[in-house]
């Protein structure tokens, strides 16, 4: 089939790239399968373990967000636990792979998921409603390198990373929520290093986020505990923190 378009060319360039290259991340297997043409919300899947992977590419570095396909479709993948990971990727002019990320789908939470306005009743699907993936509202933990500058990053140092953040997989959505909020929080302090006192700087803005709680300080030592027990922070002991993974 010849296609003439630059975006039907971009789109078999990057799926041929991934179905060649790309390995998982959630496992050792070198190998993603192609899903079949309009399979919800996943491109590729693992062909060991059957991780999700949905592509995204653009030429140029990705924004503050993604557009995404249908909001239903989305919201439902998430309250079932289905949503998969994302790669993105970005190329260039004569068809090499700059940069490739991945989103870990733990941290793909209804928070990041923007609701875009409906399609006009002029539209050919009149009322449809997508979605926007929001970037900046992703912690880092989330968000995992294998390609930067063009170059891989190895395979081991990926996969380590993914599955850091993987051990927050089997928490509820709202404890997922709380888990990237609280990330984003620790990730905007001077320092990796903080105190629990540090974290109790932000209970006016988590009062704000979650009217209906009234113990903003208990959830804070909560989710300090998911993050120390996922290996995302450290105790370091004299009452002090460290996080794990800086942001750049």
């Amino acid at each position: 089939m010849n296609y003439t378009s630059k975006s039907q060319l971009a789109r078999v360039f990057t799926e041929s790239w991934v179905a060649k290259n790309g390995y998982c991340l959630a496992c050792d297997s070198n190998k993603l399968l192609a899903t079949r043409a309009n399979t919800p919300v996943r491109d590729f899947e693992c062909d060991s373990c059957g991780h999700g992977y949905e592509l995204k590419s653009a030429c140029r570095p990705f924004g503050s967000r993604v557009v995404d396909g249908a909001y239903s479709a989305m919201m439902r993948r998430i309250a079932q636990g289905t949503v998969p990971s994302f790669l993105l990727m970005q190329y260039s002019a004569n068809a090499s792979v700059q940069s490739l990320i991945a989103i870990h789908h733990s941290l793909i939470v209804p928070k990041v998921i923007q609701e875009r306005k409906p399609l006009s009743m002029t539209a050919r699907r009149a009322g449809w409603i997508g979605c926007n993936l929001l970037l900046a509202d992703i912690p880092p933990e989330g968000k995992i390198s294998i390609i930067s500058g063009g170059v891989a990053v190895q395979k081991h140092d990926s996969r380590e990373r993914f599955k850091a953040t993987e051990r927050l997989a089997g928490k509820s959505i709202k404890t997922r929520s709380w888990t990237a909020e609280v990330l984003n929080l620790l990730h905007s302090l001077p320092a990796i290093y903080f105190t629990l006192s540090d974290v109790y700087k932000f209970e006016g803005h988590l009062s704000q986020l979650y009217p209906d709680n009234r113990h903003i300080q208990a959830k804070i030592r909560q989710q300090l505990q998911v993050l120390r027990d996922a290996g995302l922070i450290s105790f370091e002991g004299s009452g002090r923190y460290r996080l794990m993974y800086r942001s750049s």
